[in-house]
């Protein structure tokens, strides 16, 4: 009888594994075909706007933030939420009825003119809402509300249209510009603004695109939402960051246009040839060193207020 119960008891092991093994093996098998349609999505966008990356010398950086969003899902895997419910199809599928739309038009608009940064612009949100909805089928609110800052980090790749282009780069133009005249004049040099240009006694400097700012804004920014994720936990620092990230990237190129302003009034405008690139390239260092000591800053100080709030609570709890 003994051998006979141990005989039973090794038989109901055995089931158990194997059942245990079968549920597990279609588990995951569901979890990786889930995952293949918000594969297809990510590629298909990558794929679709390297062309507007390899196009636009502004927007070359969109081949970083694709980098730097898989480490933000990266670092935030652990993390996940581990008791979201998926939510029906009937619900997560109205966001596809919103995303189709702006793919379509987007699609026939590539194929029939050419591709655009509108295009780019309603390609990309087309595309966020159908990983919304393979989110939110797979695994849930909670994981897409985990996951939000790298989905919406992304957007920073996508090249803006020119509606909203134009008015900043012109704006940021006129904005270094007037500013770059009344230092000049301050310093003894006569200058007189025209449009985006600054008459000097003996020559005139324009403000292109490129000594608007608008290419070190975007990497600023860029890297201010970037560490302020990482190193910073309070919102409203990771705002103020931002912010600084701004001022950075104007007060920088406002001393670029100052430098080759002084330089053109000084050896001619032969001479901004030899200065142009190396003047870019060092206001971008200095902003993003300027960014990174700000960061510092804020984190040592969001640190010390914790640690003294805490000491707070100890001292109410235990008086």
């Amino acid at each position: 009888m003994e051998v006979l119960g141990f005989i039973k008891i090794s038989m109901k092991a055995e089931d158990t594994i194997v059942d245990s093994t079968a549920t597990v093996s279609p588990g995951r098998k569901n979890s990786l075909m889930g995952c293949l349609p918000l594969a297809v999505f990510v590629g298909w966008w990558i794929y679709s706007l390297q062309f507007q990356w390899r196009a636009q010398e502004e927007y070359r950086f969109g081949y970083l933030v694709v980098v730097l969003v898989a480490f933000l899902v990266w670092d935030r895997w652990d993390g996940r939420p581990r008791g979201d419910t998926p939510v029906t199809t009937w619900r997560a599928s109205g966001w596809l009825l919103v995303g189709f739309p702006l793919v379509l038009v987007a699609e026939l608009y590539r194929h029939a003119l050419a591709r655009s940064p509108a295009s780019a612009t309603a390609l990309s949100l087309g595309t966020l809402c159908f990983i919304r909805t393979s989110i939110l089928q797979q695994w849930g609110p909670q994981t897409l509300r985990h996951f939000r800052f790298p989905i919406l980090f992304a957007l920073i790749a996508v090249p803006m249209p020119g509606i909203f282009w134009n008015p900043i780069v012109l704006g940021l133009k006129g904005l270094v510009t007037f500013v770059n005249v009344e230092l000049l004049n301050l310093l003894g040099i006569p200058a007189q603004q025209q449009g985006s240009v600054i008459q000097l006694p003996n020559c005139r400097v324009g403000v292109d695109e490129a000594c608007s700012g608008i290419r070190s804004l975007q990497s600023s920014l860029m890297m201010a939402l970037f560490i302020g994720d990482q190193s910073l936990r309070r919102a409203g620092l990771r705002w103020l960051l931002v912010g600084g990230a701004v001022g950075w990237a104007v007060v920088g190129n406002i001393g670029r246009s100052l430098y080759l302003s002084l330089t053109a009034h000084r050896h001619g405008t032969e001479a901004l040839d030899a200065v142009h690139d190396t003047a870019g390239w060092s206001v971008l260092a200095v902003t993003l060193v300027g960014l990174g000591v700000m960061a510092w800053a804020l984190a040592r100080w969001e640190s010390a207020w914790l640690q003294l709030a805490k000491r707070r609570r100890k001292i109410s709890v235990n008086p």
